[in-house]
């Protein structure tokens, strides 16, 4: 049958990406009667009798005409049994290619395995050496005549070289056909099934809140302390008393406002005397260096030794006693006297003094006055440390960084210990000043006061102390202790053998009921029948159960897999 190909056509190019569905559209929408479809090199599609057969009967159903322009013996000779028509071009007429077999039916499995060959047959002719193989314009067609001269590969061959299996159960044909698919369907039935497992084996889990209703008791108890360790007995009340110290070095800076003169000393002489009665003939008294020599609220000191002294010759008398045979001589003595240096005991202008008969005293046994003046003395000042300006400092040591050391002792005592807080005590040590008491300080200098400050705390075995308090508290055979809280010593003193002191406390008691105990009696039984068995016990009076997850209906029968919180409700 031949075609009019030079009437109007609708030249169609087929994409490599297109498939069946894009090229039928486009037929369809097609506005001319007769199609080309040019396809491809390596058109896939075109190698299917399924898709050959689509794009017929589609066009078909249009009232069109399909041609395929193409060499490629192949799809032509798909398109021959199909009964399409085939052009080489767009120039050529088109006709449909005849074939020398062409089977009644045919299968995709079929035509890949005709593929195959014609595939193997093109390579053949492809490699064959152009100059001496090639063959003249006379001679019969290449194609034809390869395919008369070698013989059909048999279909099983075929599919045994491709790796397909022919299977007429429909099942495995449907895998072999959609394999991706099947794979993918197979991986997510995989997940699916682990995470059923998973959810309803692995994360099943539930946590009980059981509220047990309590009475809350006062607990005062007096007992004793040890500071030895092997006279603790605390079944008695005798507790071992552990010492707990820290030690802190603490510095303050301070004014200096004591003043000092460093300035010259005044200094001079005093003459000094006494009388050695006549009827007594001889004697002497020494006036030691170092004596003190006051007149007003000055003071001099001696500088060295002087003794006065008489061996009983009035004739040696005679200048000091002038006329010794008077008789007031004779009654009162002979006066002897000397002269003694002296130093003002601080420097000072105010000890430049003029000379003065009247005014003097000494503890010596002995007169003075003063014949001269008393010169030497300057003035100048300096700042110092005063006694005054320590005790004052001392303020910021003593006490400021108490509760800070307190709380350092108590942030170290473990869970297992109790402290006594009534024992705590603080001692800081004399404090040390620099520069000393007195001795300078120099301008834009502030001194400082150093000292050591040892703070004590005694602790306990909060174990024992809680042991204690269970066996005075004498529960009945089904009653137990839910919680003591922050037990505390008050009145804590020494004593003649140790320390004593008051333990009080309150306590909570309620019926006796465990974390296992509850995990036994709701373990693999359902929600609402384990609440319903707990709230029968005797003392509890709330159930809440938490499963892990909304899915989850009942307890698990592992207890691991169980949380208990026993709420105290007064």
């Amino acid at each position: 049958m031949w075609y009019d190909f030079s009437m109007n056509k609708d030249v169609i190019y087929i994409e490599p990406e297109d498939d069946i569905t894009d090229i039928i559209s486009k037929i369809e929408t097609s506005k001319s009667k007769i199609v080309a479809l040019v396809p491809p090199k390596k058109a896939g599609v075109f190698r299917s009798v399924v898709n050959i057969k689509l794009i017929a009967k589609s066009a078909a159903s249009a009232s069109k005409t399909v041609v395929l322009v193409t060499t490629d013996p192949s799809i032509t000779k798909l398109a021959a049994s199909i009964k399409i028509p085939v052009t080489k071009n767009l120039q050529t007429a088109p006709s449909i290619p005849k074939i020398e077999e062409a089977p009644e039916s045919t299968t995709e499995e079929d035509v890949i395995e005709q593929d195959q060959d014609i595939d193997d047959k093109s390579k053949a002719e492809n490699t064959k050496d152009d100059a001496g193989d090639a063959a003249s314009d006379d001679a019969p067609d290449d194609d034809d005549k390869g395919e008369a001269e070698k013989p059909e590969i048999a279909p099983e061959n075929a599919k045994k070289k491709m790796g397909l299996k022919k299977s007429n159960n429909k099942l495995v044909a449907w895998f072999n056909e959609h394999r991706k698919v099947a794979i993918i369907c197979g991986i997510g039935i995989l997940l699916l099934i682990i995470v059923l497992v998973w959810a309803l084996a692995i994360a099943p889990a539930a946590t009980l809140t059981v509220g047990i209703k309590t009475e809350l008791n006062n607990f005062s108890e007096a007992v004793s302390f040890t500071t030895k360790f092997d006279e603790e007995d605390a079944d008695t009340g005798n507790f071992y008393l552990e010492e707990k110290k820290v030690e802190t070095i603490k510095k303050v800076e301070f004014e200096a406002t004591g003043q000092k003169n460093v300035g010259e000393k005044a200094s001079g002489n005093l003459v000094v005397y006494t009388y050695f009665p006549i009827t007594i003939p001889g004697g002497s008294t020494t006036v030691k260096a170092g004596t003190v020599f006051k007149i007003g609220n000055l003071s001099y000191t001696s500088d060295s030794d002087i003794t006065l002294s008489w061996s009983g010759d009035l004739g040696s008398l005679a200048q000091d006693c002038g006329n010794y045979n008077s008789p007031s001589l004779r009654t009162s003595g002979c006066l002897i006297s000397g002269r003694v240096a002296v130093t003002a005991t601080a420097p000072g202008e105010e000890y430049n003094i003029a000379a003065s008969n009247p005014g003097w005293s000494t503890s010596a046994d002995v007169a003075v006055y003063s014949d001269k003046a008393m010169s030497g003395g300057t003035n100048e000042m300096i700042t110092v440390v005063s006694k005054e300006d320590v005790e004052k400092a001392k303020e910021g040591l003593v006490g400021s960084d108490q509760d800070e050391n307190k709380e350092k002792l108590l942030s170290e005592i473990g869970d297992n210990m109790m402290a006594i807080e009534a024992s705590f005590s603080q001692v800081t040590e004399d404090a040390v000043s620099s520069p000393a008491i007195g001795e300078e300080v120099e301008s834009g200098v502030k001194p400082t006061l150093t000292a050591k400050t040892i703070a004590t705390i005694y602790i306990i075995d909060k174990t024992k102390v809680e042991e204690f308090i269970t066996e005075k508290a004498k529960l009945g055979e089904n009653q137990k202790i839910y919680e003591i809280r922050d037990p505390f010593i008050e009145n804590f003193a020494k004593t003649d053998n140790g320390f004593s002191g008051k333990l009080k406390t309150s306590y909570a008691t309620g019926p006796k009921v465990t974390e296992n105990g509850v995990i036994e009696i709701v373990k693999g039984k359902g929600l609402g029948q384990a609440q319903h068995d707990l709230r029968d016990i005797n003392g509890i009076i709330s159930v809440t159960i938490n499963p892990s997850f909304p899915w989850v209906t009942s307890i698990p029968n592992d207890p691991n897999k169980i949380t208990v919180i026993l709420e105290i409700k007064e």
